[in-house]
């Protein structure tokens, strides 16, 4: 686990999206909290209204909603 939090503007996927489009992120941090006792982070996130579908036009990324860093992998667009 890392000692410093992603910084807002990168993006990520949560471990739960495992289809390819996923790959590219579907949402992005915009603040963190933490470390908590674990070293996790809570990251506050705009991800798209509806969580099974990728991001885009349909799907905009707007609905804020707090991320654990155990569920959040950061991505590579």
């Amino acid at each position: 686990m890392s000692g410093q939090p992603l910084p807002a503007g990168t993006r990520v996927r949560h471990y739960g999206q495992q289809w390819p489009a996923a790959r590219t992120g579907t949402a992005t941090v915009v603040d963190a909290k933490g470390p908590y006792n674990d070293g996790s982070w809570e990251y506050l996130v705009l991800a798209g209204v509806d969580f099974s579908r990728a991001t885009g036009p349909d799907n905009p990324e707007t609905r804020e909603v707090w991320w654990s860093s155990l569920a959040t992998i950061a991505v590579n667009p």
